[in-house]
């Protein structure tokens, strides 16, 4: 059934657009497959449809017959990319070879980890793997005896599990209601299809090579890599998380209509796994509201809001069925120094150890520095030589970092506001503010790549290195060059 669910999320992105690489839809076809299954799960869970194997089957039926009729007046477009399909390879070197070598043996360990271990972490089985399970033994979300109040006393308070974002849940749901012996395909395909997915957004701006430097950082990064076998929310609400912000980026860059709306598509799915996701939501609509302003493109500035629906969906239906946790937001202006300095301290040392995530925001921060200094002296010589040029204004290779730094000052505000009844706030940054940073890893990674100095650099070395020739194929003809 993951199959049909795969389906129809390529069906479904194939939709927004066919200009967009094949390898960035097979990437987010299943994230996007799983999102739409669990939204028409909540709503035949919110009317008491049984969540069994003959609903769910008629459920994915639906979802892949109506992805199936969006685009039955559009299969005269797939034809011309099947019969025009060009494989280039004068780009390849030894250096990609190593590098994507090395990506590849680190993506085996980590499939074949999560795929043979069990489900063992302590988050998923206190929370997100056991509720899919007991979710698909007793074919309802909201009436669980897991979310009774005499097993669960505790449900309404700051914290509590019951008031978790469900994507991830009714994934593992879903899976386990087919037969699945286990639920941890649903984090292994995720992270696989991000890699070839964000691989292929790599490809829009950064050279093949550079591409994959993008890829050996992300799959390097010690703690990441480490989570990214386990059924916890953290590392797929990263990629969808850093794959939405890119596609707001090359929107600001390009102001293709159909960045803006998988930007918005991706956002609302990191957003439906995990309430914080909202952070990168707001970064997201402020960065297009500014860009907007210029061409007084209102309609483009609204955009974003659609991101928030699935929230407001889970709003609605948790509150209705009384899944819902008391809030431990603090919803009013306040100053407390004494925390404030513990989170700017906890969050420095945290970006910066090496364990969790290599070297990847210290050389984020050499190229940041370096790119800035650069671009500030060539301007002072340009302008005393009365050289302009058009490449020297181009500041559009800094929207990441500043989508980056946007996000960070919002989920470290966010943790300030928060009420932390139940733990400790050393605990918050030691723990959760650890995993949260995940989704930086991928943004970090790909400025690195798409910095003028180390794009060009790897340009030239696949034109020197170059091995390789060109395959056209054409309506069954094969043509070398």
């Amino acid at each position: 059934m993951l199959l049909l669910i795969f389906l129809a999320g390529f069906l479904l992105l194939s939709r927004i657009t066919l200009k967009n690489s094949l390898l960035e839809r097979l990437g987010f076809a299943l994230p996007t497959g799983l999102a739409s299954i669990t939204l028409v799960m909540i709503l035949m869970d919110w009317a008491h449809i049984g969540l069994t194997r003959t609903s769910l089957s008629i459920a994915t039926a639906g979802v892949l017959i109506v992805a199936l009729a969006i685009n039955c007046r559009r299969y005269k477009q797939f034809i011309p990319h099947l019969n025009n399909f060009a494989l280039n390879f004068n780009w390849v070197n030894l250096l990609w070879v190593a590098i994507m070598g090395i990506v590849v043996y680190l993506e085996y360990i980590n499939f074949a980890k999560c795929m043979v271990y069990p489900v063992y972490d302590r988050d998923s089985l206190a929370a997100f793997d056991t509720i899919g399970f007991v979710c698909a033994q007793e074919h309802t979300f909201h009436a669980m005896s897991i979310f009774d109040p005499v097993y669960f006393p505790h449900m309404h308070e700051a914290g509590s599990s019951i008031s978790y974002l469900p994507m991830i849940q009714l994934s593992y749901a879903y899976v386990y209601v087919f037969g699945a012996a286990t639920s941890k395909a649903i984090p292994a395909f995720i992270y696989l299809g991000f890699l070839v997915g964000f691989y292929g957004l790599c490809r829009r701006k950064i050279s093949h090579t550079g591409s994959a430097l993008v890829l050996l950082g992300i799959i390097s990064a010690p703690e990441m890599l480490a989570f990214a076998s386990l059924s916890v929310t953290n590392v797929m609400q990263a990629c969808m998380a850093s794959s939405g912000i890119v596609y707001t980026c090359l929107w600001l860059r390009d102001r293709k209509s159909s960045d803006l709306v998988l930007a918005v598509l991706l956002l609302a799915i990191n957003n439906w796994m995990r309430a914080e996701g909202i952070v990168f939501i707001g970064a997201a609509w402020l960065m297009v509201i500014v860009g907007s302003l210029r061409n007084k493109d209102w309609r483009s500035a609204l955009l974003p809001a659609a991101s928030l629906l699935p929230l407001v969906l889970w709003l609605l239906y948790s509150k209705s069925c009384g899944l819902y946790a008391e809030s431990a937001i603090i919803a009013h202006p306040y100053w407390d120094g004494e925390k404030a300095a513990t989170i700017i301290g906890g969050a420095w040392s945290l970006f910066f150890r090496g364990v969790y995530y290599g070297w990847t925001f210290h050389l984020f921060a050499i190229v940041l520095v370096a790119s800035i200094i650069g671009r500030y002296i060539i301007s002072r010589i340009r302008k005393k030589s009365q050289h302009t040029s058009t490449d020297s204004h181009n500041y559009s290779e800094l929207l990441v970092p500043a989508a980056l730094l946007i996000s960070v000052i919002g989920y470290y505000l966010l943790l300030y506001q928060v009420d932390y009844k139940w733990d400790s706030i050393d605990n918050v940054l030691a723990y959760s503010a650890k995993r949260f940073n995940f989704c930086f890893v991928p943004l970090a990674w790909y400025y690195i790549a798409d910095a003028a100095p180390v794009n060009r650099l790897f340009t030239w070395l696949e034109k020197v290195l170059g091995l390789g020739g060109t395959v056209t194929l054409q309506a069954g003809k094969e043509s070398k060059k």
